[in-house]
């Protein structure tokens, strides 16, 4: 962002706050509304789509005499007259409507309602003051954050060239041995136990990064870093190739490009691995990868399918989970992210769709990923979902314990938290 733009943004906070405060008297025909596109769970990830919303409330607020100010958390504010009220209320309809997939409107009315805070500069001056003052000072906090090297992910620079041949160089000298993990694909005993069925291999680009270049996203680029992750590819299968670990000559899965499938490095693994090994292994592919050119999938699929190979579609969210046609697709199984929010949607206002499509992709054929408690798995048995994959079953299996014993320690340490934290509580009264 260049200087001028930075400073403009610096400014939209405190000139919101002046707004506000010059129509303390003779303000009353007034009223303001603040779009909180910060709530978002999706698409406030995605620049834009919050582009899209902020240009529906600029025409709105040149088009209605309204002022608008885009602040640093992504939220919008309007101030306008009450004769425009209602020409800006079908505009936060709007903007409801382009952002109804967003997980954050699941709950439905309740969802809409939360979205849009309003006010009248009639009776709900010095809480909107308030509110403005807040939004000032969280501003600030963050800006100290960046100065003093505490800012997020989103705060490094964009990979430059210097940095992509610095990660390339280092993906090709790099010992995998050492790089390469392997997580459990696991599904639970009559005893409440995971037992794994079989391992996904891979490899952490951003981790090498990170070491490498921790001032740089390689995320910035979707292309850039599907680029990078074919090169870490061909090394994995290199690697594949000479390994001589009994466990990785069979029963596992290989997340890969659909680019580096139809490499000559894929077809000299393939060549090394006899029909009873290909059977048992499974390859994994993005969503993203696989529509970005359909026709080229297509033609992997058909390879991998007839050299005895299965495939998994990962990277499926709650919003492309009912866009999946596992069966005409050709996949096996298809792998959920699970997060917190999760319940939420499949109990919202779209949830008997989410429920369809699992049932349509069947729930036997469906990997819960990333889960980290408890609540992942015991929202995959309420749906039918028996296989489960995250840092939480790791820790039941490095624990050698079951479901039920995790809660109950976890129950147990809350209780002793609790316990410690009353005496201290009633020492400072």
């Amino acid at each position: 962002m260049p200087p001028s733009a930075n400073r403009q943004q610096i400014m939209q906070e405190q000139a919101l706050l002046n707004h506000i405060k010059r129509l303390e008297r003779g303000g009353e025909d007034h009223l303001v509304a603040q779009v909180h596109l910060s709530s978002l769970a999706a698409f406030e990830q995605l620049p834009e789509c919050l582009a899209v919303a902020r240009t529906i409330a600029d025409r709105a607020a040149k088009t209605h005499d309204a002022s608008l100010y885009p602040l640093f958390n992504h939220d919008l504010f309007l101030i306008y007259n009450r004769e425009s009220a209602p020409h800006i209320e079908k505009v936060i309809d709007r903007l409801c409507g382009v952002l109804k997939e967003d997980p954050f409107f699941a709950s439905g009315v309740d969802a809409e309602a939360a979205f849009c805070s309003r006010f009248d500069l009639a009776t709900d001056y010095g809480e909107l003051v308030q509110r403005a003052e807040d939004l000032n000072a969280q501003k600030a906090e963050q800006d100290a954050a960046v100065r003093l090297g505490r800012g997020k992910r989103t705060n490094k620079k964009p990979l430059n060239l210097a940095g992509l041949a610095a990660v390339e160089k280092a993906i090709a000298q790099a010992d995998l041995s050492a790089m390469t993990s392997r997580q459990p694909i696991c599904e639970f005993g009559e005893d409440g136990k995971p037992r794994p069925l079989f391992y996904e291999l891979f490899t952490s680009i951003s981790a090498l990064s990170d070491t490498l270049l921790p001032d740089q996203d390689v995320f910035s680029d979707r292309w850039l870093f599907q680029y990078l992750t074919a090169k870490l590819d061909h090394r994995m299968l290199a690697w594949l190739d000479k390994n001589d670990d009994s466990t990785l000559k069979h029963s596992f899965s290989l997340n890969i490009n659909i680019a580096s499938l139809l490499s000559p490095r894929f077809l000299e693994f393939d060549e090394s691995l006899d029909q009873a090994r290909r059977n048992t292994i499974i390859v994994e592919l993005q969503m993203h990868d696989v529509f970005a050119d359909i026709a080229r999938y297509l033609f992997a699929r058909e390879f991998l399918l007839d050299r005895g190979y299965r495939i998994a579609l990962d990277g499926v969210t709650e919003l492309s989970l009912p866009l999946v046609d596992r069966v005409m697709l050709g996949a096996e199984l298809v792998k959920l992210q699970w997060s917190y929010n999760l319940r939420g949607h499949i109990e919202g206002r779209f949830g008997d769709r989410l429920r369809g499509a699992i049932e349509k992709i069947d729930p036997k054929r469906i990997i819960f990923t990333r889960c980290e408690s408890d609540d992942a798995v015991e929202l995959g048995h309420e749906l039918g979902v028996v296989l489960f994959q995250g840092y939480f079953l790791d820790h039941l299996l490095s624990e050698k314990i079951s479901r039920e014993e995790a809660v109950e320690r976890l129950s147990a340490a809350l209780a002793r938290h609790r316990r410690m934290a009353v005496p201290s509580a009633a020492a400072s009264s």
